[in-house]
This record gives C-alpha cells, structure tokens and sequence, in this order.
C-alpha cells in the first residue's frame, strides 16, 4: 500500500509539473527555453506588415484607370478633327475643343478663342477634309504622344456665306499630340504641328 502511495504522489507531481508548463508556455512566463524568442515574434509580424503593404499597393495599381491606345487615338482624331475644320455654322467649335484639352495648350487656346470664333465667323469658314491616320508615337503609362495626319479643303466666303474659292489645293497637316488624363478624362495637352 506504500508502494502504490508513492507512485500516485509521483503521478500526481508529474501531472502538476505538466500542467505548470503547459500553463507557462500558454502565458508566456515560462523558463526561457520554453517560450519563443520575441525576435521571431517582431520577425513575423514584420514579415505580415509587409505582406499587407505589398497586396494594398497591388490593389491600388489594379483599381487605377488604364487606357488603350485606341482612346488615345479616338481622342487625338476627335480633337484634331475640331481644331482643323473650322465652321463659321458651328459657333460651339471652339468650345468642343476647350472641353477636350487641359494643360499649357487649353490656358493658350483659351486666351485666342475669341479672336477664333470672330475671325471664322467674319471670314465664312468652312473646312472639309478630315484626319487620315492616327497612330501612337510613344506612351508612358497613361500619357501618350499620337501622331495624326489630316488633309484640309479650306472655303471662306464674304458675308458669313460659304461658296468655295477657285484654286483651293488641301493642306496636309501632320501633328505631334500630347494626350493625358484630366479629370478621368483623356484630353490634348499639347499640339505641335510638324513640318
């Protein structure tokens, strides 16, 4: 009966030792060797704020507006169409290409629209022709540099009628045009016209 005694006590210890150190180790108050370094805890909550930072930035790429080269194209064609094809029956032109740019070249043609509207009203303008190639010249991100090229049959009559002049040859037209987005909208920044 001593025997069986001491073998409960020694169970028993046993079994309170365990429980201590599984205590400890749960609360982190244990021996040293028992608990985890806090440099792998400060190491592994590093490695998750990195983590975090890196699918945020990824998420945020993902959700900006990406463009293709057919809006830069549709924009460049659209607007140079406007600013070529002056219409002394059209008085809202000017406007169409104010809506559609941003930038140095809007502050410029802003300052000039109303010496243009006067100057094709009074002349009887009227352009014919259009833009006869488009092509992206070089992009970086959603800024693009288009290339577009324009034949132009230019009419001007007195008196705010238009009746064509004899001899009118077209003009050629090629144009370097900066398109960038504004707003969320794409829209000419600069117009170069090339020789």
């Amino acid at each position: 009966m001593a025997r069986s005694t001491r073998s409960a006590r020694r169970e028993a210890r046993r079994e309170v030792t365990a429980a201590r150190r599984d205590l400890d180790r749960l609360l982190g108050t244990g021996a040293p060797r028992d608990r985890t370094p806090r440099w792998v805890l400060a190491a592994g909550v590093v490695v998750v704020a990195l983590v975090i930072a890196t699918v945020a930035v990824l998420v945020v790429r993902h959700g900006q507006t990406r463009y293709r080269d057919t809006d830069f194209t549709s924009v460049a064609q659209t607007t140079v169409s406007a600013l070529l094809l002056p219409d002394a029956r059209d008085p809202d032109r000017a406007r169409q290409i104010l809506d559609a740019s941003t930038g140095s070249f809007r502050d410029e043609f802003a300052q000039s629209t109303g010496a243009y509207r006067t100057l094709v009203t009074r002349l009887g303008t009227v352009a014919s022709g259009g833009v006869d190639g488009v092509a992206v010249a070089s992009r970086d991100a959603d800024v693009a540099e288009v290339l577009v090229t324009a034949v132009v049959l230019t009419r001007s009559g007195t008196g705010g009628s238009a009746s064509a002049q004899p001899g009118g040859a077209p003009n050629r037209f090629r144009l370097l045009v900066r398109i960038e987005p504004d707003s969320g909208e794409l829209k000419v920044s600069r117009v170069e016209f090339l020789p």
